[in-house]
């Protein structure tokens, strides 16, 4: 039986590239996701440590996150850092491609962000 094919909107995207590099997760480690929610325009998620949310602008193949707002927990310092790093990226993403069950987003012509679901 086919798969269903995976759609940008309402599928839970689940961090696994970050400026190119592998994210490694610790064991208790929770994973840094998107959701999209294209009627809203709205993005929600965690960046691994704090939950996420934000508008964004979806056209054609060309996506821009607006501000994104986060709460405010402390966790340990690698995830801090991805985490900042995960928002840094998704600042500057212009477009994305999604090929099978992998998005990845732009900032101009490079990869910065690539998510599985």
């Amino acid at each position: 039986m086919p798969e269903n094919p995976v759609t940008l909107a309402y599928t839970e995207w689940t961090l696994i590239e970050l400026d190119g590099e592998a994210v490694e997760l610790g064991a208790d480690e929770p994973a840094p996701s998107l959701v999209l929610d294209l009627e809203e325009a709205r993005v929600t998620g965690s960046g691994g440590v704090n939950r996420l949310t934000g508008q964004f602008a979806l056209s054609g193949d060309e996506l821009r996150f607006g501000p994104l707002a986060t709460t405010r927990m402390a966790g340990p310092e690698n995830a801090m850092q991805r985490e900042a790093a995960l928002l840094a990226a998704l600042d500057q993403v212009t477009s994305y491609a999604l090929e099978g069950r992998t998005l990845t987003l732009f900032a101009d012509d490079e990869a910065v962000v690539r998510l599985l679901c």
